[in-house]
């Protein structure tokens, strides 16, 4: 059976998601979204229940087949309730989801149901960075680069950006490696808390913005806080190849510390 008169291409433009984005929302493979927005895929029950859990608001005859109300009966969200709970800035209604940004108009939400939200985030692909490194502090810049999306369950603040994984350096065949293609969302550090410990316990990868290397994605196995130097690490365990290096701070421009990463399909 085919679905042609499907509404998942309205969905995800509202979003504001790619195809591989709104493939990973829905826990489907890309390939696989690419036949159903086509309406030339014939869907099973685990397919069809992996959409309602995605879109629990949503009317699921309406989404396969434009029948029917789009939204599913419920209870109307108390808006204000929300941003007195969430210290944020309400900045219009998105459709049926609704958008906020956060104080320091940093960070932008998309409610998809209650107590789910999709974060915005600025995306440095691989061919942007050499751009980012040079403009990475000017705000026009920013304003160029293209978004990613992450799923949150509350409302974060602080300054975040995505970048595409390049190379093998960080893949060594685990569940938790980084490979050529997946995207790292960091939040920026504040230069202050340089001076003491990164938290290394806590986050497993750290991103590093620096003068002449570039940008780094790896562990930091060890800080020398008197002297401000960094030993990194690389998860590939060809170590002729990617040896443990240090850099120094003074040679660091930015550090986030990995907060969501977003597997290649």
């Amino acid at each position: 059976m085919e679905y042609p008169n499907n509404n998942f291409e309205v969905i995800r433009k509202e979003l504001g998601l790619t195809n591989r984005d709104f493939a990973a929302f829905l826990n489907i493979p890309e390939q696989t979204y690419s036949r159903v927005k086509r309406g030339i895929y014939p869907l099973g029950t685990i397919t069809k229940r992996k959409f309602e859990e995605a879109l629990p608001e949503i009317n699921i005859k309406w989404l396969l087949f434009n029948e029917g109300d789009r939204d599913k009966p419920r209870e109307v969200i108390d808006q204000n309730k929300i941003l007195q709970n969430t210290n944020a800035k309400y900045i219009g209604q998105f459709s049926r989801d609704i958008k906020f940004m956060d104080d320091d108009g940093n960070n932008i939400f998309f409610e998809v149901s209650p107590g789910r939200y999709l974060m915005k985030t600025r995306l440095v692909t691989e061919k942007a960075k050499a751009g980012y490194l040079l403009g990475y502090d000017n705000q026009e810049y920013l304003e160029e680069l293209p978004f990613h999306t992450i799923n949150v369950t509350e409302f974060h603040k602080g300054h975040y950006v995505s970048f595409e994984v390049c190379g093998d350096s960080m893949d060594n065949g685990k569940r938790k490696s980084l490979g050529s293609g997946d995207i790292v969302t960091g939040r920026l550090i504040d230069r202050i808390y340089w001076q003491s410990k990164l938290h290394t316990h806590a986050w497993d990868y750290f991103i590093f913005v620096t003068k002449t290397d570039g940008i780094l994605i790896k562990q930091v196995i060890k800080h020398d806080v008197e002297n401000g130097i960094l030993t990194l690490h690389s998860l590939n365990e060809d170590k002729k190849k990617y040896p443990d290096f240090e850099i120094h701070l003074d040679d660091v421009r930015e550090i986030f510390n990995v907060v969501d990463i977003t597997v290649k399909l």
